[in-house]
């Protein structure tokens, strides 16, 4: 379950935008340890091409007067890949969300930092509600070199490929052609995944060494 993340604005993140074609990243939120119902910039292809708009991070929402706000009874940041087949969001609004890492904890306890060393992208889910947007992150079971940190997941995070970004953003009913990479990954163009134990889950503050994940 992926509930804290990175957005750092001296990583490269518009360099990175760039290279996918991504209009409007003057629109981008940064930030560390973004956290859930917050707003996040998430990239769509509502509009015909890629762009960035922000969302709330929280899939359902409800009625809060003549505005929305998190939905009570769904907690819903996270979209498990097991249930894709049955949300039409999966065929119809697939997001991509910009991030320099996450954060994740064993039962509350012992947090760490994942990155890759660069920006990436985390595959996600979106929603409209009236002039609002709101967005979920996909999550995979968790890799086996990954389940000492965190047990039940690791999130979905597209691959360094044009293609895949442009096919992810596109829509459409089929979705076969994703079904490879719904597996868990450590590796990230070329690079492995690496962690770093936090002294909590929302503090930027570093408890022990950067190491990678074997």
């Amino acid at each position: 379950m992926c509930s804290v993340f990175d957005v750092d604005d001296h990583a490269g993140i518009e360099r990175f935008l760039e290279i996918y074609g991504v209009h409007h990243p003057q629109r981008m939120i940064f930030g560390r340890r973004r956290r859930p119902t917050q707003q996040v910039s998430i990239v769509t292809a509502r509009s015909g091409e890629a762009e960035i708009e922000n969302a709330i991070w929280h899939l359902y929402l409800e009625r809060d007067g003549d505005s929305w706000k998190p939905h009570r009874k769904y907690w819903s940041i996270n979209s498990n890949w097991k249930k894709l087949g049955t949300r039409p969001e999966y065929r119809k609004s697939r997001c991509l969300i910009p991030a320099t890492a996450w954060v994740e904890s064993q039962g509350g306890k012992n947090p760490v930092e994942f990155s890759y060393g660069e920006p990436f992208f985390f595959c996600g889910l979106y929603k409209t509600w009236g002039d609002l947007l709101s967005c979920s992150i996909i999550t995979l079971d968790a890799h086996p070199a990954t389940k000492k940190y965190h047990e039940k997941s690791l999130p979905m995070i597209a691959p360094a490929d044009a293609d895949f970004v442009e096919r992810w953003l596109a829509g459409g009913e089929s979705t076969e052609g994703f079904e490879p990479y719904l597996h868990p990954d450590i590796e990230y163009d070329g690079k492995m995944l690496t962690v770093q134990p936090v002294v909590r889950a929302t503090s930027t503050e570093y408890a022990g060494v950067k190491v990678s994940v074997e």
